[in-house]
């Protein structure tokens, strides 16, 4: 929320305590179908009015006002009690600090206020993509480094032998193929510890 990356600070019976290093705590209080956001001590109400099918919410501020949230497809909408589309606020930013319009009673949109209050909305942390880039760059870098037959290997696949009469790789080769080795696995490594930060 707000470009702060939350975590679980406290987890108890019916109640998450949300933490970020610079940003509010943010508590959700279960209460049967009810789910109460406290936020700075203002407290929201939100309500999953759309049954198992649909997901679709309610949303009552402190000050009475009261809103509509409909998921598409994992994307939220907000409508106001005429059935008006909310602009969604708090995504746009002007020197780090967000835009949030003039007549916005909070800096909380109802759409954000259903994200933090249900886990299923939450962006996990972290890219597969990387996780497995990362695992195939220590097993290529520990072939490169240990086997010289993986070495051979790659020379074959440098082409040199082509337009060399007797080809063989030097002692250099093999060095520069065990240097390269090491540089892959720390890149291997890297990627590693990047894929659960992305």
């Amino acid at each position: 929320m707000y470009q702060h990356k939350y975590k679980v600070g406290e987890l108890q019976s019916g109640q998450v305590l949300y933490q970020a290093k610079n940003g509010p705590s943010i508590k959700v209080r279960k209460d049967g179908e009810l789910r109460i956001v406290t936020i700075q001590a203002n407290e929201y109400f939100i309500k999953n009015v759309g049954g198992e099918s649909l997901n679709n919410y309610e949303v009552n501020y402190p000050n009475g006002h009261q809103y509509k949230v409909e998921d598409n497809s994992g994307f939220l909408l907000s409508f106001d009690q005429k059935g008006e589309l909310v602009t969604e606020y708090g995504t746009l930013y002007v020197n780090g600090k967000p835009i949030i319009p003039g007549g916005a009673e909070t800096p909380y949109s109802p759409s954000q206020l259903v994200t933090a209050a249900y886990p299923e909305y939450h962006t996990k942390q972290g890219s597969l993509f990387l996780l497995y880039l990362s695992f195939f760059f220590m097993i290529l870098g520990w072939c490169s480094f240990r086997y010289r037959k993986f070495q051979d290997f790659q020379f074959l696949l440098s082409f040199h032998w082509l337009w060399v009469n007797d080809p063989e790789p030097s002692d250099f080769y093999y060095f520069m193929s065990k240097v390269g080795g090491v540089i892959l696995m720390g890149a291997g490594v890297f990627f590693f510890v990047k894929s659960f930060f992305a």
